[in-house]
């Protein structure tokens, strides 16, 4: 385990405890920035233990992450942001995905005529983008890795709450970005109604995975500070808000954290959890769902969604 500090004020000292969150006999700690209220994990597994967490039950087995019918939602949800760029790149362009998965979103945009290449955090991640035909680099970008104003579109879906040092990579990003440029992101909303009410026992605080629990107010710091200004935020994530509903309620209720999620992944049949979902969860899932989508309209407006969207311009 190793120390962390603000990612936006560069400290620890000035910090509070948050709350305490346990996994699988681990038990971690948040902390909230007293300057700006970013909540970050300290102390968090260094560079070499992290990898423990991220195993063939947290991807999935095989070429897809999810069940059939899974995938099939989520491809809806991949072409539904891949025509969100048209709006800001009506002609395409050059696009970086950090943190691709399989590739769904690059093969969409591929399609309609983009140049596209991919990360991911390990060669074993990378393989299913790559059996696509997909470019896909391991790692983190590194300074340099793309001329300077050769992209037009950086994307972290879900990803930047992952990263050890999230300004450090968007320091690299920017000279790399076209003038008109704009990064793209989604995370999890620490200021939402759902971190507030759940949570130790909100799903999408997925310790130790996710290092840094932003707001839109704190994320829109961290990018203003290197060189990016707020140019659209979106609260309404019909692929993830219901879902964080749906899944914070089980845990609350008794549910092993996170259990039908598991169910709803595609493992190999010696990791299959779908005996460890009963009928009686089952049932209460399927009662639950109806006000879990109405909950995100109803909040939609006040900025209270489980997790946001917000796309950022390049500032020259």
């Amino acid at each position: 385990m190793e120390g962390a500090g603000c990612a936006i004020c560069g400290n620890n000292a000035d910090s509070k405890p948050f709350l305490q969150a346990w996994l699988v006999g681990f038990r971690f700690q948040y902390r909230r920035c007293n300057s700006c209220g970013l909540v970050f994990l300290n102390p968090r597994p260094g560079v070499q233990e992290i990898g423990q967490f991220y195993d063939e039950e947290y991807y999935g087995g095989g070429r897809q992450k999810f069940r059939d019918w899974i995938e099939t939602l989520r491809l809806y949800f991949a072409r539904r942001r891949a025509s969100r760029m048209k709006r800001f790149f009506p002609g395409g362009g050059r696009a970086l995905d950090l943190g691709c998965g399989q590739g769904t979103f690059l093969e969409l945009l591929r399609k309609e005529g983009w140049e596209v290449q991919g990360t991911e955090r390990s060669p074993d991640s990378a393989c299913r983008a790559r059996l696509s035909g997909l470019p896909v680099s391991v790692g983190e970008v590194q300074r340099g890795q793309f001329p300077d104003h050769s992209l037009d579109l950086v994307t972290l879906w879900q990803v930047i709450e992952h990263l050890y040092d999230p300004a450090v990579l968007m320091r690299r990003i920017h000279p790399m970005l076209r003038n008109g440029g704009m990064v793209a992101i989604s995370t999890p909303n620490i200021e939402s109604l759902q971190a507030r009410v759940f949570r130790e026992k909100w799903f999408h605080l997925d310790p130790p995975r996710h290092l840094y629990l932003f707001s839109p107010q704190t994320l829109e710091r961290l990018m203003n500070r290197e060189g990016f200004r707020l140019v659209a935020l979106n609260h309404l994530s019909w692929e993830q808000n219901p879902y964080g509903w749906l899944q914070s309620f089980l845990n609350r209720m008794g549910s092993a954290n996170g259990s039908l999620y598991a169910y709803l992944k595609n493992l190999p049949p010696s990791r299959d959890p779908k005996g460890s979902v009963s009928g009686k969860n089952l049932l209460l899932a399927a009662g639950l769902l109806p006000f879990c989508f109405l909950l995100p309209l109803i909040l939609e407006r006040s900025g209270g969604g489980g997790t946001f969207e917000a796309y950022f311009g390049k500032e020259t």
